[in-house]
């Protein structure tokens, strides 16, 4: 059960006076660059047609900030190449671009991929991927502006899937006490189908299926170690979050994770053990003394058939069917039923299994059709041989009557009434998000904080940080930064700035692409898909506001917020947007707009 916290404002940097933004017609230098190679914006094909998918391709931004560096931003070209940009340069007529790296492209056709994405998980190392199943961990070297090294590639996987794209998310490099060996945790963020997701319990523990959700998201949380000079693979976590993701990050020393998103979510995958419960002792039928069998199988020249009995209201979606060449894995829901090593090898390619009305029938095809099988998995005595289906649905037949009377002799009874006899008003709600804290060690939910504001935007923190997120607080909207597990303290998100009703502002604003604030937060800047950029200066800043006189009362206001608007001379749609403390940077696919936004 996870631990409920709040997220409590500072009363310090929330200013309840705020009477709103002067709108200023004053100029902002804009410096207009042409980008060296054009930006590819990879949109969705036919077979990609879920939200998830339209969030992943349309919001993508393709300029990413350097948390090591104030200097410096990068962004990935149509061929695959990462640019450095020089922030310095961008006010002179010749700015300095310069590719540091060629994305290796394994497959020349893209169709279907996401578009490719770089994470900086240390001052000397980044993870970038093609968006088409490939991993990359870089040697970046000191990514200064003058710094010319060129990246190195270190190691390339493809530990989520050739061919599957993904998103990175998040990265962050953590090193042992001893500094014996370093960790790199990633987080890459899937959308797939449900019949493809490979999982250790049933999705529709998630209220899964094919009809309401054909596409889910998938986090993948994959850490690399790197021990002797060679980097190489240490472990996989999946969570399957079927109705959306709006927020992930690594939380510091990479032990566990922040993750903003809609109820049920849940680990469904983990290569060191396995998520499904073992089924409950209680749950085996007891008849004067003797276990009834948890399941029959038969043995025939070609085969081994297997029948197991589940509620009739039971559908494919319930159940998880591992066959493996030595190994068979049964899970209903998140409860494994059965597990372990088959008495002799089969043939994988043609063994299948079928469900009707709730019973459960795998077919076996044995590789050695000489042998005869006197057991089906090694050390489960729960199992007992019939000779044929006949003899397999008489005895199913005497094991359903046993649980009946099972049932009635302990009291229990039918419940009053079925999930679809609930009216609409009965269900729970599903809009509702929150901020959770997932642990790596025990694979559960920690910590929850139910959302009363909507999530705005996702801002850079300092180094070595998750992350900071925004959140609409009454009309204002709020910053938050979440805890590392250093700190001894209950863990939980810490308010650390306040932009003055941007929550009012953006709910405003129907054609909003991208929102970003700088690290000082003196300023926020809202850009449209095309041509438009709202600029809010706070009034807390040093060249941000204008001192004036309140007329009515005489008194001095100090500093009053101002808007300015600007039309960005481009008729192509806006790819990224990177706010600096001095510059704030637009991004459309053959040119790089910088604003100067700062003078100090």
């Amino acid at each position: 059960m996870e631990q409920l916290f709040e997220l409590r404002p500072r009363k310090d940097l929330l200013d309840p006076t705020f009477e709103g933004y002067k709108l200023t017609l004053d100029s902002l230098p804009v410096y207009k660059h042409e980008v060296p190679v054009a930006v590819e914006h990879l949109k969705p094909n036919e077979e990609q047609f879920s939200f998830q998918h339209v969030k992943t391709f349309g919001l993508h931004n393709h300029l990413v900030n350097d948390p090591w560096s104030d200097e410096v931003a990068f962004f990935i070209s149509k061929d695959l190449q990462i640019f450095k940009i020089d922030l310095h340069s961008l006010a002179s007529q010749s700015p300095e671009f310069k590719s540091v790296w060629q994305i290796p492209r394994h497959l020349e056709n893209r169709d279907g991929w996401f578009n490719a994405s770089l994470s900086f998980a240390g001052p000397e190392l980044a993870v970038v991927t093609d968006g088409g199943g490939v991993l990359h961990i870089l040697d970046t070297g000191v990514r200064t502006a003058s710094n010319s090294h060129l990246w190195q590639a270190k190691f390339s996987s493809e530990v989520l899937g050739n061919g599957k794209p993904f998103k990175i998310t998040h990265a962050m490099l953590n090193t042992t006490e001893n500094n014996q060996s370093e960790t790199l945790s990633v987080l890459a963020l899937k959308v797939e189908s449900i019949d493809q997701v490979e999982s250790q319990i049933a999705l529709s523990v998630f209220g899964c299926n094919e009809k309401e959700t054909p596409f889910i998201n998938c986090l993948e949380w994959v850490e690399y170690e790197h021990v002797d000079g060679h980097w190489s693979f240490k472990q996989l976590k999946r969570l399957a979050i079927p109705h959306g993701l709006d927020y992930a990050s690594i939380l510091g020393p990479g032990k566990a994770l922040c993750l903003i998103a809609r109820e049920p979510l849940g680990i469904i995958f983990d290569c060191k053990k396995d998520v499904a419960a073992p089924l409950a002792k209680s749950e085996t039928i007891q008849d004067e003394g003797e276990t009834k069998a948890a399941y029959t199988w038969a043995d025939s020249p070609e085969e081994v058939t297997l029948w197991m009995t589940f509620g009739k209201q039971t559908s494919k979606h319930d159940l998880v069917v591992k066959i493996e060449s030595q190994s068979l894995k049964i899970v209903h829901k998140n409860q494994t039923y059965l597990h372990g090593e088959l008495a002799h090898p089969i043939s994988v390619g043609s063994s299948t299994w079928t469900l009707s009305d709730g019973k459960l029938e795998i077919i076996l095809s044995k590789s050695d059709k000489s042998l005869s099988w006197n057991h089906l998995i090694e050390s489960d005595t729960r199992g007992r041989k019939v000779l044929d289906a006949e003899s397999a649905a008489a005895y199913e037949s005497v094991i359903n009557m046993s649980m009946k009377e099972a049932q009635a002799g302990s009291g229990g009874r039918p419940p009053v009434f079925s999930s679809e006899q609930l009216e609409e008003c009965d269900d729970m709600p599903m809009d509702e998000s929150s901020v959770f804290r997932f642990d790596g060690e025990t694979n559960e939910f920690t910590h929850k904080a139910i959302l009363s504001g909507q999530l705005l935007f996702i801002t850079q923190s300092s180094p070595g940080l998750a992350p900071a997120f925004c959140l609409r607080h009454d009309v204002d909207g709020l910053i938050w930064q979440p805890m590392g597990d250093e700190l001894e303290k209950s863990w939980g998100c810490l308010h650390t700035a306040s932009l003055q009703a941007l929550g009012y502002i953006q709910a405003s604003k129907e054609q909003r692409k991208f929102t970003v604030a700088p690290p000082n937060m003196t300023y926020a800047a809202l850009c449209d898909a095309f041509s438009h950029v709202y600029i809010y200066r706070q009034p807390n800043g040093t060249s941000t506001g204008v001192e004036m006189l309140h007329r009515p009362t005489g008194r001095r206001v100090g500093t009053i917020a101002r808007q300015q608007v600007l039309n960005i001379d481009s008729t192509e749609e806006c790819l990224g947007a990177l706010a600096t403390n001095s510059f704030l940077l637009l991004l459309t696919s053959s040119t790089l707009f910088a604003i100067r936004v700062n003078s100090d």
